[in-house]
C-alpha cells in the first residue's frame, strides 16, 4: 500500500512539474527599435542662406588709361542671399566699393593718379556643391551689372601738368567661379571662393585742366572687353534658414 501511495505521488509532482514547463521557442518578442543617429545633410537640411561679405582681395576695370590693374582690399561691403535646392543653390548679390586710390597712368613712371573709386556690383547666378559633407567645394558662374565711377586727377611726373578726370564705366559681367563652404554647426559656414571676370563695358572720360571743372572737358568715349581676376572675390559668413521636413 504505501509503495502504491509513493508512486502515485511521485507522479502528480512530476506531473506538476511539466506543467510549469514553457517552450521559449513559442514566446514572442517585439523587434527591438534602435534610434537612427542625426546625420546633417549640411546644404540641403534648409531652404535660404544669407551671406555677409566679410573680405575681397579683386581687381575692377581699368581707370583712365591705367598702366596695370592693382589688386584692391575691401571689408564689409556686400551680401548674397540664396536658395537651396539639393546640391544647387541660386544666388543674388550685391557689393559696393569706395575708397581713395592712387595708381600709375599711361605708363609706369609717366604719370600719377589718385582720386576716389566707387563701384556697384550686382549679380545672380547658379552654385552647385560637390558633396554634402562639412567641407563642400563648390562651383559656379554668375551674370551681373557693374557701374563704376572715378573722380581725381592725374600729374605727369616730367612736366608736373596736372589733369582733374571724371572716369565713368558700366559694365555687363560674366563670372566663372569656384569655392568652398566649411560648416561649423549645420546653420553656420565660413565661405571662400576666387573668380574670374569677362565685361564689356562701355567708359567715358571728362578731363578738365582747372579743378573747379568748369568750362567744357576735353572728352572721350570708348566700348571694349575688359579681364579682370579675384583670387579672393568673397570671404563671407553663412547662415542658413527655413529648416526643411524630410
Amino acid at each position: 500500500m504505501k509503495g502504491i501511495l509513493l508512486f502515485f505521488a511521485l507522479c502528480t509532482g512530476i506531473s506538476g512539474a511539466w506543467a510549469q514547463v514553457v517552450r521559449i521557442d513559442t514566446v514572442a518578442y517585439p523587434t527591438p527599435h534602435v534610434p537612427k543617429t542625426k546625420k546633417n545633410n549640411f546644404n540641403i537640411d534648409y531652404w535660404y542662406t544669407v551671406a555677409v561679405r566679410t573680405y575681397g582681395y579683386e581687381q575692377f576695370p581699368q581707370l583712365l588709361n591705367q598702366a596695370e590693374l592693382p589688386f584692391l582690399s575691401s571689408y564689409f561691403n556686400g551680401i548674397l542671399f540664396k536658395y537651396n535646392d539639393n546640391q544647387i543653390g541660386y544666388r543674388l548679390q550685391g557689393n559696393y566699393f569706395d575708397r581713395d586710390i592712387a595708381f600709375e597712368n599711361e605708363c609706369k613712371g609717366c604719370a600719377r593718379a589718385s582720386g576716389r573709386l566707387q563701384n556697384t556690383t550686382i549679380k545672380v547666378g547658379m552654385e552647385k556643391s560637390i558633396n554634402y559633407s562639412r567641407l563642400q567645394p563648390y562651383f559656379g558662374a554668375d551674370i551681373g551689372f557693374m557701374a563704376q565711377k572715378f573722380r581725381g586727377s592725374s600729374t605727369n611726373y616730367t612736366s608736373a601738368e596736372q589733369v582733374f578726370n571724371e572716369d565713368t564705366k558700366n559694365a555687363a559681367l560674366f563670372s566663372p567661379f569656384i569655392g568652398f563652404k566649411l560648416y561649423l554647426i549645420p546653420r553656420v559656414a565660413i565661405g571662400a571662393e576666387a573668380n574670374f571676370n569677362i565685361a564689356y563695358s562701355y567708359q567715358k572720360l571728362n578731363a578738365y585742366a582747372e579743378e573747379t571743372r568748369v568750362g567744357p572737358p576735353t572728352q572721350s568715349r570708348r566700348y571694349k572687353w575688359e579681364y579682370f581676376f579675384a583670387p579672393l572675390a568673397s570671404v563671407s559668413l553663412q547662415y542658413s534658414f527655413g529648416l526643411i521636413n524630410q
